[in-house]
Order: structure tokens, then C-alpha cells, then sequence
């Protein structure tokens, strides 16, 4: 049975092959330099501060625009109280005022722990112990 299904004969297809002619031997001739291959791989680019300064000020201005999609979409106004001040702001508003607040506290919180960390390393720097006073 043929691969149709049907009961004829199946015969395949096969060309004849021809017996190839011997190519008459090669002598060897003097040796072919050959170059190095060339590296296909682009060069590697460094960074650059303008380069992050860029992507940092990008990031910077999408931030910017999800908050002030935020502060724009949250219009409603609520009543606040703080150490005996009474006033009426945004939701948006009050948010974004309490994350700078928040932000502020922790950059002089960062800002005290550097100064001492760099008192600390000029100490050391200089050959005088942690707890020694100055001459």
C-alpha cells in the first residue's frame, strides 16, 4: 500500500547516481597567510555623569507627573489639626506636604550620620583613637 492509502505499487523515486570523476591530486603550494577574524562585538561605552544626570532627571520628571496627576485627581478638601493649628487642605496636598516632611527628617538624619562618619574617618586618618581628645 502506497502512502495515499491506495494498493498500487509503491515506488520511490530514486535518481541515478553517476559515478564521480577523480580530480587529479593537488600539489601543496606555499602557505596562504591568513588574517585574525574580526571581532564583531561593539566596543563597550562607558558611563557618563551627563548620562545619569540625564536618567536621573528623567525619572525625576515622570515622578513629577504621577504627583501631580495625584494632587490633581485628589481634590476633596479635609480639616487638619497639628499643635493647635486648624486648617483646610486637599487630601493630595496634605499627602504631598507630609512626604516632604518625611524626606526632610530623614536627609538631616542622613546629613548628621555622614558628619560623623567623616569626623570618624579624619580621626582615624590622622592616627588618633576614636575617643582620644585633640592637643
Amino acid at each position: 500500500m502506497n502512502p495515499a492509502g491506495h494498493d498500487e505499487s509503491y515506488v520511490q523515486n530514486v535518481p541515478e547516481q553517476t559515478p564521480r570523476e577523480q580530480a587529479p591530486p593537488v600539489e601543496p603550494g606555499p602557505p596562504i597567510e591568513t588574517t585574525p577574524p574580526i571581532e564583531t562585538t561593539p566596543p563597550r561605552i562607558s558611563r557618563t555623569r551627563a548620562g545619569s544626570v540625564w536618567a536621573s532627571l528623567s525619572a525625576g520628571g515622570v515622578f513629577l507627573v504621577v504627583l501631580l496627576i495625584f494632587v490633581v485627581q485628589n481634590t476633596t478638601s479635609t480639616r487638619i489639626g497639628f499643635l493647635g493649628w486648624h486648617f483646610a487642605l486637599p487630601i493630595g496636598v496634605t499627602i504631598l506636604v507630609a512626604a516632604v516632611v518625611g524626606v526632610l527628617v530623614m536627609a538631616i538624619a542622613g546629613g548628621v550620620r555622614i558628619i560623623q562618619l567623616r569626623t570618624a574617618f579624619t580621626r582615624l586618618a590622622r592616627g588618633h583613637k576614636p575617643g582620644a581628645l585633640h592637643d
